[in-house]
């Protein structure tokens, strides 16, 4: 019995300077023997047959190194995804890591490197440089064993405000400051203060960590997206 190809989707950047990245990936992915679907639009998420095996999105110029749009958040939550052509200065690879990316190709990596990280990744490996790995397990694994010191809760939930469990479920989804800032008709500054304060009381040191205790503590809340900045 013939093996069916294994569908891959190729996001594009809608320019001529990406023209020879993608055709180095499409030749590599020919010799892989995949049916590529090349699409200059980012994919909808497709829950049915017709969802491709394994999505590659194109990050060339993306400031991913601090947050992630909430679009390919919410991608890597139902597909295999890839993030390629990054340059290291704008990508940050254990916050990928943390929203279920499951690699990252980058602007020099030559057709040998493309061609074993589609094959593990298509193998359900991660395809990752191993210190972003280990830090992001150790990072797991320090929230695991506060939330076990804590006896199943954490003394932050009482601590924090609606407005800022708003504010980390809108972080979390890959919202920037301005974001927040327009969806709460509050401003940026109003959005710092709450997010320091956020950082403060759950010991978070920066917006990855913020977002992992999120993950952790207010899963529910990170998940369905309700809003709760109107309750008292």
């Amino acid at each position: 019995m013939t093996r069916t190809k294994s569908q891959v989707y190729l996001q594009v950047a809608a320019n001529a300077q990406q023209q020879n990245t993608t055709e180095i990936l499409l030749k590599v992915l020919e010799t892989l023997c995949l049916n590529v679907k090349v699409e200059s639009l980012f994919p909808a998420i497709i829950d049915s047959s017709d969802s491709a095996e394994l999505y590659l999105i194109c990050a060339k110029d993306a400031p991913w190194n601090d947050m992630l749009p909430s679009a390919l958040i919410n991608l890597a939550r139902h597909h295999k995804v890839v993030i390629y052509d990054a340059h290291k200065d704008n990508i940050c690879e254990q916050l990928l890591l943390l929203a279920n990316v499951k690699g990252v190709f980058y602007q020099n990596d030559t057709p040998d490197v493309l061609f074993k990280g589609v094959q593990k990744v298509l193998n359900s490996e991660l395809w990752f440089q191993r210190g972003a790995i280990c830090d992001a397990f150790s990072n797991l694994l320090a929230l695991q064993l506060q939330r076990q010191d804590s006896s199943g809760h954490n003394e932050a939930l009482d601590k924090l405000t609606n407005r800022e469990r708003t504010i980390i479920r809108l972080v979390s989804q890959g919202a920037q400051n301005k974001d927040v800032a327009e969806q709460l008709h509050i401003s940026d500054h109003t959005v710092k203060t709450h997010l320091y304060s956020a950082f403060r009381k759950t010991k978070a040191r920066n917006r990855i960590e913020l977002v992992n205790w999120a993950q952790q503590f207010l899963p529910s809340l990170v998940k369905s997206g309700i809003d709760i900045s109107h309750q008292s």
